[in-house]
């Protein structure tokens, strides 16, 4: 039986993953079961080490905790998700057409850490926006850490990516070359202390669905405040200990015709005030690679079933909707 996090998020052991192939076909399916129903899941036994959590905690804390001018020196532009982004850069409930007060958070961000020079195809993902170049802090520590963590995060969605072929009665392999140069995304979510009431409407991050195939979300704070639409119930995902959440994205929604739930969650405002109300997340955004043509997988439409979805390609899927929550016009 399927452990499960606060009764609503399953629990996945990935030493299965590392098993028979009778072992990994279970996982599937227990797999194929939580991205039908919520949407999300939590992951344990993924990999990562625990002194790389730690460090990269310690490195990011240390960033944001710099002045403001620090911080604003490594300030990247709106919609590139590069560098530092200062609270209330964004309003995430604008990407489902709400018109809300802007976040409750800042952020900062990377992408893929060595993009190879003079290969042809990174030269034109380039040309369209991708891959740009990452901005760095003068953090002592601070890139070498991101970049380990970045490449244990985008190992851990590739893996993510082949048990999720299994549950959808691919072979494993079958989304390989749609993720192996990938546009993904690492951030840190910082949610400074609450010093002042939030206006009408406003939250930490407001309601949103993500736009990929698929997010791995670090978080160990005991304040917590993610929480996840389930039956038109906003029901907390409270922190487990050395464990992943991944939740599935529009992106993979669209890809499995809605036979995956792309779930609406959001962070909500803490009940504590001051320097204990202060938060920090680190969401890994796996995002296929950007000429990646999305339309429904084989065993996801039928002659009963038909796609519901036009064609579209990864690079312009999250090209607007990230300008969206921006607020940037297409």
């Amino acid at each position: 039986m399927t452990q499960t996090v606060s009764d609503t998020v399953p629990l996945i052991d990935l030493a299965r993953a590392r098993g028979g192939e009778q072992d990994r076909r279970q996982l599937a399916r227990q797999i194929d079961d939580a991205n039908s129903h919520v949407g999300f899941l939590a992951v344990v036994n993924h990999g990562v080490s625990a002194q790389l959590l730690d460090d990269m905690y310690a490195v990011t804390a240390e960033f944001f905790d710099c002045a403001e001018s620090v911080k604003l020196a490594v300030r990247g532009e709106p919609d590139t998700s590069r560098g530092y982004m200062p609270p209330k850069s964004r309003a995430l409930a604008r990407t489902r057409g709400k018109v809300t007060p802007a976040d409750l958070v800042e952020f900062f961000s990377i992408g893929l850490p060595d993009v190879p020079a003079g290969d042809p195809w990174f030269v034109e993902a380039r040309r369209r926006g991708h891959f740009r170049d990452n901005i760095w802090p003068s953090v002592n520590g601070f890139r070498g850490v991101w970049e380990r963590y970045y490449d244990e995060m985008a190992a851990l969605a590739f893996d993510m990516m082949r048990l999720f072929a299994l549950a959808l009665g691919l072979d494993e392999h079958w989304f390989d070359n749609k993720v192996d140069k990938p546009i993904s995304n690492l951030f840190a979510n910082h949610y400074p202390p609450l010093e002042h009431p939030p206006e009408p409407g406003q939250l930490r991050i407001g309601e949103h669905t993500d736009y990929g195939s698929l997010t791995l979300l670090y978080q160990r704070d005991a304040v917590g405040g993610l929480e996840v639409r389930l039956d038109d119930v906003w029901v907390p995902v409270a922190p487990i200990a050395d464990s992943f959440v991944v939740n599935i994205g529009d992106l993979m929604a669209r890809w499995t015709n809605d036979r995956w739930t792309s779930t609406l969650h959001r962070v909500q405002n803490p009940t504590l005030t001051g320097p204990a109300s202060r938060r920090l997340s680190l969401p890994f955004f796996c995002q296929p690679n950007y000429d990646s043509v999305i339309e429904t997988v084989p065993t996801c439409v039928s002659a009963g079933t038909p796609s519901k979805y036009p064609t579209t390609t990864s690079g312009q899927n999250v090209t607007d909707k990230t300008r969206a929550s921006f607020g940037v016009r297409t």
